[in-house]
């Protein structure tokens, strides 16, 4: 028979109320194998009780299981030694059979230790058999119904509780892969960066389920491509959602790629229109004319990222406010050669913002020592940076992690210097 089938429903609080307290009368299943033991029972239930109760007697533990079957009760005296069930064991039968019946266990044993091992089990009280029951009885059956009523009322809120993290969850992972789906895919993109001679690797881990950051990869037309990442204040949820109206907004103003400036710009007046107060991000976008060996590029607060030459780290000016944060924002072109053998490097501000073992900010000085490590190598660049930043720094990270490598990697890099 089926632990369902068994389990009766606890009475709510009201109820018990009314069942201890007025004419209603309380349901008790009496298990218990010695006649006069449960003689004695009856009288003690009777003298406090008079006759508000309805008493079913049964003298084993397979009777007891079967009445529950059929009938619905408030609580369960149960003696702990019958016939077919011994010790403990009769408990844990009883708790299976029935998990919301609240259980007050009766034994002729006389020992607190015992006592305190069959509440830990699981017991709701104890009554020991042959003392002076008086109001005992009635008292342990109140407490037993109060205690169990608690216990079953915490175990739903902590049901309601998990089945909504649950689906809270759910809907979290489904809104992450649908990020992830918007990141561009190198199968995809292949064609197009064979054309124009780009190579590129990149790294995307939000800090949470979800996160602000995004890059991504614009057709510009004539054979150029724009390269672009953004990130928004705060996590979770609501920067997630901001990433996928900015994603839609780049969709709508793909037609400007060629010019990032004025995509900027664009962005931003519909931005300042579509984001509550407070809620901003930065951004970069540079066009890349392999054709003409030249980078354009406009910042709005980015994180400045690395124009990596033959011999030298340039930081790219991103200077401008955040997009969303003020109508008459102004956002400036700048451009700078981009022959064969030069990379940018972009990066979102978790770099920089990480803290290493010592409590330091990694800060940009290291990345850029970081990223001249990794000029020799002719692939996995981003990896490379990687490991040695994660090595360096105290994880998780509380920050939206993305790197993104474009270019035709070759050279040595003699220093740093600030575009």
């Amino acid at each position: 028979m089926s632990q369902a089938a068994l389990a009766p429903a606890v009475a709510p609080r009201d109820a018990i109320g009314a069942i201890l307290d007025s004419e209603a009368k309380l349901r008790i299943l009496l298990v218990e194998d010695d006649p006069g033991d449960a003689t004695l029972m009856r009288l003690a239930l009777a003298e406090e009780l008079r006759g508000r109760f309805a008493l079913s007697t049964v003298e084993s533990l397979a009777a007891a299981l079967g009445m529950l079957a059929i009938e619905t009760y408030d609580v369960v005296l149960l003696d702990l030694n019958l016939p077919d069930a011994f010790g403990m064991t009769t408990l844990a039968r009883m708790q299976a059979a029935a998990p919301t019946l609240p259980i007050v266990v009766m034994t002729g044993l006389d020992d607190p230790a015992f006592a305190d091992h069959a509440l830990q089990a699981g017991a709701q009280d104890y009554l020991v058999k042959g003392n002076d029951a008086g109001g005992t009885v009635v008292r342990a059956i109140r407490y037993a119904i109060t205690r169990k009523h608690a216990e079953v009322e915490r175990q739903e809120l902590f049901d309601r509780l998990t089945e909504e993290r649950n689906k809270v969850q759910a809907e979290l992972d489904a809104a992450r892969a649908m990020q992830f789906d918007l990141l561009p895919r190198c199968p995809k993109m292949k064609a197009q960066l064979d054309s124009v001679g780009l190579r590129v690797e990149s790294h995307f881990q939000p800090s949470s389920s979800i996160g602000g950051d995004l890059w991504g990869l614009l057709n510009a037309g004539s054979g150029r491509v724009t390269v672009y990442s953004f990130d928004f204040a705060g996590h979770g949820v609501s920067a997630a959602l901001n990433v996928f109206r900015l994603h839609t907004l780049m969709g709508h103003h793909a037609d400007l790629a060629d010019d990032p400036a004025l995509l900027l710009h664009s962005l931003n007046q519909a931005l300042v229109e579509l984001l509550p107060r407070g809620q901003f991000a930065t951004m970069f976008a540079g066009c890349i004319d392999t054709a003409a060996d030249t980078l354009t590029w406009s910042g709005a607060g980015a994180p400045p990222p690395f124009l990596v030459t033959e011999h030298q780290l340039q930081r790219l000016n991103t200077r401008g406010l955040p997009l969303g944060m003020s109508g008459g924002a102004e956002y400036t072109a700048h451009a700078s050669p981009f022959p064969a053998g030069v990379a940018l490097f972009l990066y979102s501000d978790a770099f920089t913002e990480a803290h290493d073992r010592a409590g330091r900010p990694f800060g940009e000085d290291r990345l850029a020592a970081h990223v001249g490590l990794s000029m020799g190598r002719t692939g996995g660049v981003v990896q490379d940076i990687l490991e040695r930043f994660l090595d360096a720094v105290v994880q998780p990270l509380e920050d939206d992690l993305t790197a993104v490598w474009v270019g035709r990697i070759g050279g040595v890099v003699d220093g740093i210097s600030d575009h």
